[in-house]
């Protein structure tokens, strides 16, 4: 049952008494792999995935990836 909060929590607070509720209940990887569902991102990656990949072959892609430290 959901418990009434007994003070106004700050936003850092909050968010950490939401985290260790999530990997109390879920545990950790299972609750990780919720917070992971609502990352949202920012920005049009249509539109950014067209800039960033213009004139690239998947092949080049693959290259670049394999060469990355």
């Amino acid at each position: 049952m959901l418990k009434t909060a007994q003070k106004t929590l700050t936003g850092t607070a909050l968010r950490d008494a939401g985290w260790h509720a999530l990997v109390k209940s879920m545990g950790l990887v299972n609750a990780t792999r919720f917070i992971l569902q609502y990352e949202s991102g920012y920005g049009d990656y249509t539109e950014i995935k067209k800039e960033l990949f213009k004139g690239k072959k998947v092949a080049d892609i693959c290259r670049e990836i394999d060469n990355k430290p």
